[in-house]
């Protein structure tokens, strides 16, 4: 079961971008990227942190919300916000879940978040893009890694421009489709050729000097498509 089919079509999922701590400075600077980011034009924000508490994670999360509330009060853009891994902080605060493989069972995150917020899930392979299929419970796929990443380094083979084309065929628009894993401004058009709904960036984002201005310059580039 996925969720309301509402939900993914008041998206943008063209620009996603996934937090990094440690690439922003710390906690504390994390909602100001993320406000920068959502003002030139992302539509999807990932709270992904794998080491703090979770008291701090709470915390972390709360901050990007609020930092999403502002753009939308200011322009009436809004960016969807999800939580990468923690289920328990997705439930609580009433946010949009991602998961990897091996981060649970995903009908029980589905039993708990019901269908008024949206799954997602990484998939590597054709194998477990089948396999979710079958059964199909994620309203957008992280097709992942694309390129190696050094902001990532526990995943499979990279899938390369070919491994998401077949991907996005297969899947066939029964659900979103985002690439992550070593795109930035030089590489993102073609991945973006390949059919997917969104890039997910991390450090073209995390790490720019400009955040406002990098997310405006990949936005830019779905311009020609």
């Amino acid at each position: 079961m996925q969720a309301h089919k509402k939900h993914a079509k008041q998206v943008d999922w063209r620009l996603y971008v996934v937090t990094d701590t440690e690439l922003a400075g710390g906690p504390d600077r994390v909602p100001r990227i993320v406000e920068q980011a959502v003002l030139g034009g992302a539509g999807v924000v990932q709270v992904r942190d794998k080491h703090m508490s979770e008291v701090d994670f709470l915390k972390l999360t709360q901050s990007v919300v609020d930092a999403t509330q502002r753009v939308f009060d200011a322009t009436g853009h809004r960016a969807a916000v999800f939580v990468n891994d923690r289920l328990d902080i997705a439930e609580d605060l009433g946010l949009h879940f991602h998961m990897g493989q091996a981060d649970g069972d995903i009908h029980e995150a589905r039993r708990r978040l019901g269908q008024d917020l949206m799954i997602g899930l990484s998939i590597s392979n054709t194998e477990q893009l089948r396999a979710e299929l079958r059964d199909q419970t994620a309203d957008v796929l992280g097709l992942s890694p694309i390129w190696n990443t050094t902001t990532k380094t526990d995943t499979e083979a990279p899938l390369e421009l070919q491994g998401a084309e077949q991907i996005v065929r297969e899947t066939a628009g029964r659900a979103r489709t985002v690439a992550i894993g070593g795109i930035n401004p030089v590489n993102a058009r073609w991945v973006i050729d390949t059919g997917v709904d969104g890039i997910c960036v991390v450090s073209a984002i995390m790490s720019a000097p400009d955040p406002l201005a990098a997310a405006k310059q990949l936005m830019s580039l779905w311009r020609t498509r």
